[in-house]
């Protein structure tokens, strides 16, 4: 004979437990999920006790000498992580209403960016919201995207090849601006050319940049007939270009790291792509009903931005 159990929905977790669920995800302690909300150990262990009295099933286990999520907790702590964000959505925008308008916007932003783009947000922000400070990170977009899943940051600006971006459930990529990708190589290697095709450069060798950078690399190539050699890898775009000025390798450089770099090497030319290749500029924040004043805050700066300075163009 079998029983079916009910469930208060109004009863079996409130808030404060999602947040709890969704600290252990992030933290993977119990110690360190108390320690960030400000609670204590044991607090932290009666209330995860209570809703698995409530709930009838197992939220966490030992794990050696920590605890891990069961699948029940995982599936809460998934949607913990959208629940949160909501609430903090709702009560910034009722502290906005009350006139609340310091505190702090977190970014996180690709290195070309952190030389262009984030300095423009940060005057800005000096004139348009003094009392907010500006609280900025550094990270390719799989790490920046990763922050903001883990609620680290409040919106991520990233760029994108083709659309290739994986975004965490819950969140929304709002283009703002396109770019070219140019070829760069070696004076000589570039004498009497003012185009590149893709496909005339298969024999050489090839440096790559970060994890999406060569992707984007792997995926232009394969378009062209070919499978690149590459034979030096970097993040560094300074020393990108001075690589491939050199004359060993060619490289693939986007628009806004050349403006980052601000002069190429004496002895190395930029050149477009024939057909050209773009990459797009955005914002990644939480799809939340109702939008946080530091997103707010974040996409009307961008907006105000003139990427004309950097050969950008904005996305209609």
């Amino acid at each position: 004979m079998s029983t079916t159990r009910g469930i208060d929905p109004l009863g079996a977790i409130d808030s404060t437990e999602m947040r709890i669920l969704h600290a252990l995800a992030t933290t993977g302690s119990l110690t360190a999920a108390a320690a960030s909300l400000g609670l204590s150990q044991p607090a932290v262990s009666q209330r995860i006790k209570r809703v698995e009295t409530r709930l009838s099933v197992p939220l966490i286990e030992r794990q050696g000498r920590g605890i891990r999520l069961t699948t029940a907790g995982i599936i809460l702590a998934e949607h913990a992580r959208t629940v949160v964000a909501e609430i903090d959505a709702a009560l910034a925008a009722i502290d906005d209403l009350r006139g609340e308008r310091g505190g702090t916007l977190r970014l996180v932003g690709f290195p070309s960016a952190s030389a262009t783009i984030v300095p423009a947000i940060m005057r800005l922000l000096a004139q348009e919201a003094p009392e907010v400070s500006l609280q900025y990170r550094e990270a390719e977009p799989p790490g920046a995207i990763a922050m903001l899943r883990d609620g680290e940051v409040d919106c991520a600006l990233i760029f994108d090849y083709e659309g290739a971006a994986e975004l965490p459930a819950g969140s929304i990529f709002t283009p703002v601006w396109r770019e070219t990708v140019s070829l760069v190589l070696s004076e000589d290697r570039a004498a009497g050319i003012e185009e590149a095709h893709l496909g005339d450069y298969a024999g050489e060798h090839w440096i790559a940049g970060c994890e999406k950078c060569r992707g984007h690399l792997l995926a232009a190539a394969h378009e062209s007939g070919f499978e690149p050699e590459i034979i030096q890898e970097t993040d560094n775009v300074p020393a990108m270009l001075a690589m491939a000025a050199a004359g060993g390798a060619v490289a693939l450089v986007p628009g806004l790291a050349l403006a980052a770099a601000r002069t190429l090497p004496d002895d190395a030319v930029s050149l477009p792509l024939d057909p050209p290749r773009y990459r797009t500029i955005g914002l990644v924040s939480m799809d939340t009903a109702n939008e946080s004043p530091q997103v707010r805050l974040c996409k009307r700066l961008i907006s105000h931005i003139d990427g004309n300075v950097w050969n950008l163009e904005r996305v209609k």
